[in-house]
Order: C-alpha cells, then sequence, then structure tokens
C-alpha cells in the first residue's frame, strides 16, 4: 500500500495548488461560447438542463446552447423542439440551437462522443464547454469557466457533484464522486493529469483537432485534456470555484452503479499517453491489494491486525486528498459516511475494473467499443 498512500499523498499536494490558484482577470470582452448538450433519452432531465443554461449570465449575442439529439426514443428532440429553438446559423438572441443525429457514426464507438462531435461540428463560439442532459448548472459557470480557458490554459477541467437528498446510497456515490473529482484535480494540480468528466470541461477550439486522435468508444474530453498536458506547449487547469460546479443525480440502483462506473472506468487502460495509464492503474490496484489482503484475513486471523491498520491508514490518505474539496465544493455533510463509503469501496473498485476489462459495456441500451 506504500505506493497507493504516496500517489494519494501526491494528489493531495496538487488538490491544495489547484485551490490556491487564482484564476486570471476577467476579459476586457469576453468570447463566444457554445454550450453542447448531448441527449440521448433525457426527456425527465432536459427541461431542467436548459432552464439552468439559459439562466446562466453571459453577454448577450455570444452564447449558443446546441442540443444533439441522440437517437432519442423518448420524445427528447420534440420535448426541445417544442421551446422553439433557432436554427444553427441563425443570429443568437435565441441562444438555443436543436441538432440531430442523421445516422450512426462508424466511428467514436457510436454512441456519446459521435453525439458530442455532431454538435462541436456545427458550434460556432471561440469556446466550447459541454455537459450533460441531466445536469444543471448554477448562473455563473459559463463565465467561470471561460474566464480560465486561456491561450495559455486551452482546457479546463470543472467538478461535478450528486445531489443525493441526505439518502444513504447516493451519499456513498456522492462523496465517490467527490473522491474522483479530487483525484482528477489534484494529478492535474502537480502536472500529472489523468482524467476529467464531460459534463463539465470547457476549451478552445483551436486544441479541437486533437480529438481525432482518440481510438474508437474513447472518452474524447479525457484524450483532449491529455493531448494538451502531454503532447502540446500549453496547459490545462482545474477550476476550483464553487459557481463551476455541475449537479446531476448518482445511479439510482446499484446494478446501474455498476454499469456507470464500468462505462467511467473502461478507457483507462486505453489511454494513449502511458502515465495517465500508470496513475489510473495504480488508483485500482491499491483497491484491489487490500481486498485480497481482507479475504485472506478472513480466514488467517493473524492477517487481520495488519490488513486492519492498512485499511485505517487508507482512510487517512484518502482523507488527506478528497476533505479539502469536500469543504471547497460545500459537501462537508458528506463526510459523516466516510467508513462506509471506505468499506463500499473496498469491494466496489476491484470488481470495476474486472467489468470494465472483461464484461460488456453499455451505454442507453448500445454497446461500447
Amino acid at each position: 500500500m506504500l505506493p497507493y498512500a504516496g500517489l494519494l499523498s501526491l494528489t493531495a499536494v496538487g488538490v491544495w495548488r489547484v485551490r490556491r490558484h487564482s484564476p486570471p482577470a476577467p476579459p476586457d470582452e469576453w468570447p463566444t461560447a457554445s454550450v453542447v448538450v448531448p441527449a440521448r433519452n433525457e426527456a425527465d432531465a432536459i427541461d431542467d438542463c436548459l432552464d439552468s443554461l439559459r439562466a446562466c449570465d453571459y453577454p448577450s449575442g455570444k452564447l449558443e446552447i446546441i442540443v444533439v439529439d441522440d437517437f432519442s426514443t423518448d420524445g427528447t428532440g420534440e420535448q426541445v423542439r417544442a421551446r422553439r429553438p433557432a436554427p444553427v446559423g441563425a443570429p443568437v438572441e435565441d441562444p438555443l440551437r436543436l441538432v440531430e443525429m442523421e445516422t450512426t457514426h462508424a466511428s467514436n464507438g457510436r454512441h456519446k462522443p459521435a453525439a458530442l462531435a455532431h454538435g462541436i461540428d456545427r458550434a460556432e463560439g471561440d469556446i466550447i464547454l459541454t455537459t450533460d442532459a441531466d445536469c444543471t448548472v448554477s448562473p455563473g459557470w459559463i463565465r467561470s469557466m471561460v474566464r480560465r480557458c486561456t491561450l495559455e490554459t486551452p482546457f479546463v477541467a470543472g467538478p461535478v457533484a450528486y445531489e443525493h437528498e441526505d439518502r444513504f446510497f447516493p451519499r456513498l456515490q456522492a462523496l465517490e464522486l467527490m473522491g474522483l473529482v479530487a483525484f482528477g484535480a489534484g494529478t492535474l494540480g502537480v502536472g500529472l493529469p489523468t482524467f476529467c468528466n464531460s459534463a463539465n470541461v470547457a476549451y478552445r477550439r483551436d486544441v479541437l483537432a486533437a480529438r481525432d486522435r482518440a481510438p474508437d468508444g474513447a472518452a474524447q474530453d479525457e484524450i483532449l485534456l491529455q493531448y494538451v498536458a502531454y503532447d502540446s506547449d500549453r496547459a490545462v487547469t482545474f477550476n476550483a470555484d464553487r459557481e463551476a460546479i455541475v449537479s446531476t443525480d448518482p445511479a439510482p440502483s446499484f446494478m446501474d452503479y455498476l454499469k456507470q462506473q464500468a462505462r467511467w472506468a473502461q478507457m483507462g487502460l486505453r489511454y494513449p499517453f502511458q502515465l495517465p495509464r500508470l496513475l489510473v492503474f495504480g488508483l485500482w490496484s491499491g483497491h484491489a491489494a487490500l481486498f485480497l489482503a481482507g479475504a485472506v484475513a478472513l480466514a488467517l486471523p493473524a492477517w487481520r491486525e495488519t490488513v486492519l491498520l492498512t485499511f485505517l491508514g487508507k482512510i487517512a490518505v484518502d482523507a488527506l486528498m478528497t476533505v479539502p474539496i469536500v469543504r471547497q465544493f460545500g459537501q462537508r455533510g458528506l463526510l459523516r459516511s466516510a467508513v462506509p463509503t471506505e468499506l463500499f469501496l473496498l469491494f466496489s473498485v476491484p470488481l470495476i475494473g474486472l467489468l470494465s476489462t472483461f464484461g460488456d459495456v453499455t451505454w442507453k441500451g448500445r454497446k461500447l467499443d
């Protein structure tokens, strides 16, 4: 567990750095911005998402909101169309646009990345922001993200949080997600970026060519993050502003949770850069090793004290990384679920790693390549 402890301690330093990083001054003139929202069967959530985006404080005429209907079968497209969106290319007094997938793409795994690329191809803003159709944002979200998306740092990753309503399993997921946010922010803060969440990113148009380098089925936002960080002379940044947080709902059941996490984890070992692969593998292997040691301790009493002390040490280094992020984003109430969350992760993380590697990973009825 010493490598795991070292990795988490390093990311804790990165979290400290990103929390104390001063944002650049607001631009004299705000650039044009396009928010791209891929949507597949999100009729129940799309209205709240669009209401929050339309409520964002951004200069009139410089914002467009592009919803990409990804072959929805529940009337998502019709629901957006009922809001009378303007066609792409029309004057932007009303920022809402609707585009529809015309065919199943042969590349990008024929799923969400293809829909996202379809919307980005039609976007006209200098800054591209992406979020999901089941998310809501604060009124200051766009300004906060765009402000940090400069020529020097053309990629900005932002925080995502779950609306848990203080229920037990959603609360465990919410604290786990804060841990993932902390790990992504922390590795970024020490100059070793790993992953981000496509529900909250912003990037400049001139780095979009890197998306073409993503393997089929890839989480292209993470590939883009890594391309800028490792294969260009520019930087990436994490936005630790509270106004930058994006909110969404956790998985409704344990099986849904496993499918979601397996989908997220699927690309970890397929990253095009070796260092992010090693860091993500280190995160998984620390949990797997402790899980196996715990299983052995059930049969060998002599192991139990050592395994318990190791588990308590893991809780300590996880807290070193996660607690500052939890406090940063006003989620302190989650900390009372720390021990149940750690116990839950002890078996769920190894299981998710196996499912993502050897199982069939699907998203909304479609198998991911």
